[in-house]
């Protein structure tokens, strides 16, 4: 009899307190460590499964920037596989055409055009570039084409007008 009654009152008690705890009755967690939801043992296998992409991400950005292509390339070789963001094989691209190797660079621009229904600018400015390191001319011009059409379509009342006036200026500028 003492336990029909004291279990539901430990219920009332417990789940409001271990909702509050760890992120919410449905049990969704935004990368916030609490003492319930991660390891007790090492906490270090926690946070690398959750937190070093993106910032792995942002330092990749910062070393293409400052023209450290190698290093850029190496750090997003260890998480390209471990996402499905069209950001970092557009990075990747970006950092084998600073290094040189068009090729490669090609082939990851063009996975990072696959996500999108119309192509992200950059991503197809950088195709073109490539496209122009391998003497495929009539490509380049082929995607210069494609951008022109997206921004004429975009006008200039779209999220996408500025990259895209950027991608096409990069595009002309590289086929004269």
């Amino acid at each position: 009899m003492r336990l029909t009654v004291l279990l539901p009152l430990i219920c009332a008690i417990a789940v409001p307190a271990h909702a509050q705890q760890a992120g919410g009755v449905s049990g969704i967690h935004f990368n916030i460590a609490s003492p319930l939801v991660s390891p007790m043992f090492d906490n270090s296998l926690y946070t690398a499964q959750l937190g070093p992409r993106r910032v792995n991400v942002a330092h990749a950005q910062k070393l293409i920037a400052a023209g450290n292509y190698a290093e850029a390339d190496a750090m997003l070789s260890k998480i390209i596989g471990e996402t499905s963001s069209k950001q970092v094989p557009f990075l990747k691209g970006v950092a084998k055409l600073g290094m040189g190797d068009a090729a490669a660079a090609r082939r990851y621009f063009e996975k990072s055009l696959y996500y999108g229904k119309n192509g992200m600018p950059g991503a197809m400015s950088g195709l073109a570039l490539a496209e122009i390191r391998l003497g495929n001319r009539d490509a380049a011009q082929n995607i210069l084409d494609k951008l022109r059409y997206q921004q004429e379509k975009c006008s200039s009342n779209c999220d996408r007008a500025k990259p895209l006036d950027q991608a096409v200026a990069v595009v002309e500028k590289a086929l004269i």
